[in-house]
């Protein structure tokens, strides 16, 4: 049973990311994943749940989950600065399928929830970090936290990432190491000297 819903899943994520979610059936994903449709509808009765739980199996199967869980145990300056790096790195790897569910939340589609649910979770993930900064005393006092983590959120969303790597044709690298040094200068306290961002 767990064979075959990782299989589903997986054959959901190679549909949404080739081809997006406007035309994305149950009875496609059966065959993408070499499994009846009704195989499909034992284990998600609709589209919005499967769209949920598939972008949640990836971050858990890819140890995303588990690297984000063990920046915790950094002090707090390095704990963000390696959230945001393990983002970053893990982006080129989802792009594909957060644009397509970020255009079903825009459109309304099934995979708005999916959308919604993901991206909420990365911002819950980023307050906690930088709550822990400022608790810290090294957020700037210019910022709150909720300022702080929103600015966060917004520049390292997928979309300010497909437009710097994709539509500009920025190296990973660059879009990394630019916006991290930019963000850490901006919001912690005192910034640790960083070498020059090719």
């Amino acid at each position: 049973m767990e064979d075959t819903r990782t299989r589903i899943l997986d054959g959901a994520w190679e549909l949404v990311r080739d081809h997006g979610v406007a035309d994305l059936t149950l009875a496609a994903v059966g065959r993408a994943a070499h499994v009846s449709r009704q195989a499909v509808y034992l284990h998600f009765s609709n589209r919005a749940g499967l769209l949920q739980e598939m972008a949640r199996h990836v971050d858990h199967a890819s140890g995303f989950v588990d690297r984000v869980r063990a920046t915790r145990e950094l002090p707090a300056p390095q704990r963000l600065e390696r959230l945001l790096r393990e983002w970053l790195a893990y982006v080129p790897r989802i792009l594909p399928v957060a644009r397509a569910l970020e255009a079903a939340a825009v459109t309304g589609d099934d995979g708005a929830d999916a959308y919604h649910e993901r991206m909420g979770e990365w911002r819950e993930a980023i307050g906690r970090a930088v709550a822990a900064l400022d608790r810290a005393g090294g957020l700037d006092p210019g910022w709150t936290v909720d300022e702080a983590a929103d600015w966060i959120w917004a520049a390292v969303h997928p979309t300010a990432y497909h437009h710097l790597a994709v539509e500009r044709g920025w190296p990973a690298e660059q879009v990394t190491e630019r916006t991290v040094s930019a963000l850490l200068r901006q919001l912690v306290a005192t910034a640790p000297d960083r070498t020059t961002v090719p």
